[in-house]
């Protein structure tokens, strides 16, 4: 009779807890109005569009998602992100918190620069003859430095 002898520790107790650890905390990108309400509507704006209206007519700011549309083109980049960081966790060489900041970091940076490079739709002439540029969301640049992250405990 043959006998098989495991030696070593078990693990499955710290990797059920890490497990609950990274279900413990959430992510938020964005531009909080917390932290800075005019650039929060300024975004918000921009994000979804708007109509005003006037006496003389109207002023239409079109829709340029920039958030959700960065959301929605990497989700994918950015679960794989956190796959990759999972051995590190379960080997305890990182915690879900740590993971969490360096996802937000990353979202951030992604979020950043479809915010530079989105054109379109474009510039009113008169918009960038004003500003002198025909870059959308990008005029001195402070709604793009606006954009932060909050890793919070569920």
């Amino acid at each position: 009779m043959c006998s098989v002898r495991i030696r070593g520790t078990n693990r499955i107790p710290q990797l059920i807890q890490s497990m609950r650890e990274l279900a413990g905390y959430e992510i938020e990108v964005g531009i909080f109005g917390s932290d800075d309400s005019f650039y929060a509507m300024i975004a918000a704006v921009h994000e979804f569009g708007i109509t005003i209206r006037k006496e003389r007519g109207s002023i239409v700011i079109p829709e340029r998602s920039f958030l959700r549309s960065t959301f929605d083109e990497r989700n994918g980049e950015w679960a794989k992100f956190v796959k990759k960081q999972l051995p590190k966790l379960l080997d305890g060489q990182m915690n879900a918190r740590t993971i969490c900041e360096r996802l937000g970091a990353k979202m951030v940076g992604d979020i950043q620069k479809k915010l530079t490079q989105l054109d379109d739709p474009p510039n009113a002439p008169s918009t960038i003859a004003k500003k002198g540029s025909s870059n959308p969301l990008i005029d001195n640049g402070i709604l793009r430095r606006r954009v932060t992250y909050k890793v919070v405990s569920v």
